[in-house]
């Protein structure tokens, strides 16, 4: 019983994975274009992830049960209010300070998309 238990666990983390991985590419796109910055275009993401690990682990048998959703609950968490902070404090307070971390966020992601092309 023992065996079936951790096959079954390792199962639903792979599909919880498969689902976050499959879901952001499609969401990423839809926010790109109504012309969202990235900290935005990551909200909905880290929310789902927040509420399918929440969901998931209640489905299981509680926080208690499997120490990854645990985990994923509380990164994910961090992980949402840190963005939030970002776009909500930053943009409205710091918005120099934004745009400037923005624009090296941008150039950062292109020079790693060009060492990172086959061609």
């Amino acid at each position: 019983m023992d065996k079936f238990l951790v096959v079954l666990d390792t199962l639903i983390i792979v599909l919880y994975i498969l689902l976050i991985g499959f879901i952001s590419p499609f969401i990423i796109q839809f926010m790109k274009k109504r012309n969202y910055d990235l900290f935005i275009q990551l909200l909905p993401i880290v929310s789902i992830m927040l509420l399918g690990s929440i969901a998931i682990s209640i489905a299981i048998g509680g926080l208690n049960e499997m120490l990854f959703f645990k985990l994923t609950t509380i990164v994910s968490s961090i992980l949402l209010v840190s963005l939030l902070f970002l776009t909500i404090a930053m943009k409205s307070l710091w918005k120099d300070k934004y745009d400037l971390l923005m624009e090296r966020i941008v150039t950062f992601l292109q020079k790693n998309e060009r060492s990172f092309s086959l061609k």
